[in-house]
């Protein structure tokens, strides 16, 4: 098995184990209240990445003040990413979510060549154009994806920007396990504030907390697999890979809720999924040159 191959192996498993994840999350907060779920989903996820962490020996690192900057706003860009796509997948169907929130390697490609001078040439943007229509025929009024939902996976969109912009500001400088420790830790607060400003706690059952920690370990797990698939291969081959959680999404909401995609839904699909892949082959053939 060569390096691309191990690469795409970890994507995929880094993919379904956290759509996993969010699938639980999604049944269960049909009878809690998702931010107590967050709180518990991240109390064990802060636990898993503080181990993770000390092993590294990343608790060490004292940041430099520009560093904690970059730190805090990336931090901040994951927590509005879980909220609000997590949010999302309460009040609309998961398939269509996915498919909407795959127009994230588009928006970090515009958003690195408006904050980062990152080069874009026309290809590109028309590329990003394309996959901006493609979430409007999604979000057409009268579909089951038009509603506050799909304003809430577009905000989620906006936190992966800002993540990932202050990510490659901080380049190499500050390892991935402590990040990943800070923005859970920053979730599991903010959860807790929200859930006691809401109304505070609910009784949870055995049942529920055990669903609850298999989501937080399916999520670790999607954490581990992702640091390994960026670590094999060249990025440009595996990052298209992404897009098999679109059909993972749209295998779980049939199965678990049944959700029936629309024709004109996956057609949307279809087009995001296509520009973000001409994109990625597109920076692929430019780093090449």
């Amino acid at each position: 098995m060569n390096e691309n191959t191990r690469g795409i192996l970890f994507m995929v498993i880094a993919m379904a184990t956290m759509l996993t994840s969010d699938t639980v999350v999604k049944s269960v907060a049909q009878d809690l209240p998702l931010f107590q779920i967050i709180f518990l989903r991240h109390v064990f996820m802060t636990a898993g990445l503080g181990l993770m962490a000390w092993r590294d020996g990343a608790l060490r690192l004292r940041p430099a003040p520009r560093q904690a900057t970059l730190i805090g706003l990336r931090s901040l860009g994951e927590c509005t990413v879980v909220c609000f796509y997590l949010i999302a997948l309460t009040l609309m169907p998961m398939g269509a979510a996915t498919a909407i929130f795959q127009l994230q390697p588009l928006a970090v490609t515009l958003a690195a060549a408006v904050f980062l001078a990152q080069p874009i040439g026309p290809r590109r943007l028309i590329a990003i154009a394309v996959g901006f229509a493609g979430v409007l025929l999604i979000v057409r009024p009268g579909s089951e994806a038009f509603g506050p939902g799909a304003l809430f996976v577009l905000v989620a969109v906006a936190g992966v920007c800002l993540r990932d912009i202050a990510t490659r500001m901080l380049g190499a400088s500050v390892p991935a396990s402590l990040l990943a420790l800070l923005a859970s830790g920053a979730l599991m607060l903010i959860s807790l504030v929200v859930m006691t400003v809401k109304g505070g706690w609910m009784p949870v059952s055995p049942a529920q907390l055990g669903l609850i920690f298999a989501g937080a370990c399916f999520l670790l797990t999607g954490y581990m697999a992702m640091v390994l698939a960026m670590r094999f291969g060249e990025i440009a081959v595996i990052s298209p890979f992404r897009y098999v959680s679109l059909v993972i999404a749209l295998i779980y909401g049939f199965a678990f809720f049944g959700e029936m995609p629309q024709p004109v839904m996956l057609l949307g699909a279809a087009i995001i999924v296509a520009s973000g892949i001409y994109t990625f082959m597109r920076e692929r053939r430019l780093g090449a040159g």
